[in-house]
């Protein structure tokens, strides 16, 4: 049973065992760890790690009425700060998508973007009286959401998956496309995770176009509580594990051009 899916979060409420902890960091350490090291040591290149000719032009949310109605269920709760985080994270992912050639589901990958911090927000953040994750609270609302849009069961518990695992430390590709795309770039607008992948002029491109605001400082505060009121969730272990330096230490962050 994998940490993060649906049928965990139900049997565990997002609480973490200590056998859950040791899954977690083994599953993850090496791979964190390499990317770590190419976050920091290659902050300062001039070009972008993998050569492309990506432009911020290139991508568009699907042109759908779910995306649309899920763009509008998550700027109906979210501060700019959030709605900006979440649209940069969806171009992220369709640019890894796009650099690495991989075959996905645009809807729900554009979905999952926009929805997947919905349990950082007052309407959301106690949906399930159950949940002790913020992402699964996220979670439960996204999929109560698409179940209302009137996506099939099945579907709907992919939307779910996708959203809840992207608070673990590392999703490989084969745990899901979707699930890879949207863990690796929610880590990257949050902590830099793979962006000397992107050229400094696309990265100020996205900044221009959705700027980061307090988003550090909301992303900060609300884990740190988060780890306060869910000591067991995963959250907790990632602010135990030094992530507000993480975030302020991003090399990644650039300053809009004049």
């Amino acid at each position: 049973m994998q940490i993060g899916r649906q049928a965990w979060m139900r049997q565990t409420s997002g609480d973490l065992s200590l056998k859950d902890r040791m899954a977690l960091l083994s599953h993850s350490l090496l791979p964190v760890l390499k990317q770590s090291i190419k976050m920091y040591s290659l902050a300062n290149r001039n070009g972008p790690l993998v050569q492309h000719d990506l432009s911020l032009d290139d991508l568009r949310l699907p042109d759908s009425s779910d995306v649309r109605q899920a763009l509008e269920q998550m700027q109906s709760c979210s501060s700019d700060a959030l709605q900006n985080h979440c649209l940069r994270t969806w171009c992220y992912a369709v640019a890894f998508a796009k650099m690495q050639d991989l075959q996905r589901d645009d809807e729900l990958l554009a979905v999952s973007c926009l929805l997947h911090d919905l349990g950082m927000t007052a309407p959301h953040y106690q949906h399930e009286p159950h949940c002790r994750c913020f992402a699964g609270q996220g979670a439960y609302a996204a999929r109560d959401w698409s179940l209302e849009q009137g996506w099939q069961p099945a579907r709907a518990d992919q939307l779910f998956d996708v959203i809840s695992m992207h608070m673990n430390p590392h999703v490989a590709l084969k745990e899901g496309v979707e699930a890879h795309l949207l863990q690796q770039a929610a880590s990257c607008d949050v902590i830099g995770s793979r962006g000397f992948e992107f050229s400094k002029q696309f990265r100020q491109q996205l900044q221009q176009k959705y700027p980061r605001l307090d988003f550090n400082r909301i992303i900060i505060e609300f884990t740190q509580q988060e780890a306060m009121q869910r000591p067991r969730s995963r959250t907790a272990m990632v602010v135990q594990s030094g992530f507000r330096h993480l975030v302020n230490l991003n090399p990644y962050l650039e300053s809009t051009p004049k």
